[in-house]
């Protein structure tokens, strides 16, 4: 009797204890998990403190949702982002819609490290072009700080692509001993691979694929650890409100410098922009009464150029759904060779209508890459109704029934292209 005595107090004594560690540790769960939760909850006041009209509900919301769109954002890079055995993440589309993605652009990010010898292998595809750049600093790869400087652009057609597309080149310090390939210099302080495919016909040119490889490092990815995952996690915040506050005040510096309604162009390849590119920038402002003609020369010889609309978030308005975007091959010229444009909310019923999707204010930005000129295009101010008066006799109506087609047939190019 003594020893069922002893033995039902050691069995209650073990389940007390076990109850005490399980209670325990949902307590410590509780405790970590609101760790990685609370440092977001300061982030959207601190957000809506840099926005321009933040006592507009509807703009509020459209902050949240970028926010939101952040973290997942943070997610991939963090924890699918290795410079040890690399991947490329989706960078920027229409669903992480950050610094006004290019709609023609497919981009595709992978953190490397400057001391690796990588492999970037695929297929070309039949886009416009491949643009690979090789940066800096750590806000691409790591969610922090500033963008570094563009250390390299490569044209991939200046690769030797084989008949069936396919393509392979070597990423390393120095060419490695014995190899005759193609091969890319990498500096020390390179911290990331980008690769943007520019297409101009969204229904019929081909994406390309690409995979990267790090040479020098075995094949097998490790399972990380739990301080790697507690590391990751607790930088995402940091992550999120980096690139929220790097977008909102490069728009306020639109208000700063004067440009509402006035454009300039400059190079961005000192904060990651494409090397042989010019950027064309600026604010528009609009009553749902008034449009904005947009009106430019071409230049002579252009291999690429685009013209988008953005809110002020700097996010690229609905591009997939609208026609908030048009670029060398879907433009219209008139007879005299300029693109002339009509920025509105409501359909002016002209080919070359850029839809600002009932934002009254938001951004613009212009492309124009290996081109012979940067011609820098005006705005002027009109009532939407007296939009044909400033536009060429011959400019065409477009009927509701035709832009319909349209946007419909612009909605199927823009889902067969890889976005995500």
């Amino acid at each position: 009797m003594k020893a069922c005595l002893v033995l039902l107090s050691l069995l209650l004594t073990s389940v007390c204890t076990q109850a005490d560690e399980t209670a325990r540790s949902k307590a410590d769960a509780a405790q970590e998990w609101r760790s990685y939760v609370e440092p977001l909850l300061p982030i959207g006041g601190r957000m809506a403190a840099l926005m321009q009209d933040s006592e507009s509900p509807q703009l509020r919301q459209e902050l949240y949702r970028q926010l939101f769109s952040g973290i997942s954002r943070a997610y991939l890079g963090l924890f699918l982002g290795d410079p040890e055995h690399p991947d490329f993440v989706p960078h920027d589309n229409q669903a992480s819609n950050f610094l006004a993605p290019n709609p023609d652009d497919s981009y595709y990010l992978a953190p490397i490290a400057g001391s690796g010898i990588y492999r970037i292998s695929g297929y070309r595809g039949t886009v416009r072009l491949v643009d690979v750049q090789i940066g800096s600093g750590p806000l691409l790869p790591n969610g922090f700080g500033m963008i570094g400087p563009n250390l390299a652009s490569h044209d991939l057609d200046s690769l030797h692509i084989k008949r069936d597309g396919s393509f392979d080149v070597i990423l390393s310090a120095k060419r490695p001993v014995g190899y005759s390939g193609d091969w890319w210099p990498l500096g020390p302080e390179a911290s990331y691979v980008l690769v943007r495919q520019i297409s101009y016909d969204w229904l019929h040119e081909v994406d390309g694929r690409f995979a990267i490889d790090r040479l020098d490092r075995p094949a097998i990815r490790p399972r990380p650890d739990a301080g790697q995952i507690d590391a990751n996690l607790r930088a995402i915040p940091q992550w999120t409100e980096s690139w929220n506050a790097f977008a909102l005040k490069w728009v306020n510096n639109y208000q700063t410098k004067g440009l509402v309604n006035k454009l300039y162009a400059h190079d961005l390849s000192a904060v990651g922009g494409v090397g042989a590119q010019t950027y064309i920038e600026g604010g528009f402002e609009i009553n749902p009464d008034e449009a904005l003609i947009y009106e430019t020369e071409i230049p002579s010889k252009c291999r690429y150029w685009n013209v988008q609309l953005n809110d002020m978030l700097w996010a690229t308005i609905d591009y997939t759904n609208r026609q908030s975007h048009l670029n060398g091959h879907t433009a219209r010229l008139d007879k005299d060779g300029k693109f002339r444009a009509v920025i509105a909310a409501s359909d002016p019923g002209v080919p070359n209508w850029l839809d600002s999707a009932g934002y009254t204010r938001g951004t613009l930005l212009g492309r124009w890459t290996n081109c012979s000129s940067s011609p820098v295009p005006t705005l002027t101010r009109v009532k939407l109704a007296d939009v044909r008066k400033y536009l060429p006799a011959e400019t065409p109506l477009v009927s509701e029934e035709a832009r319909d087609a349209a946007i419909r047939l612009r909605r199927k190019g823009a889902q067969l292209r890889r976005r995500w």
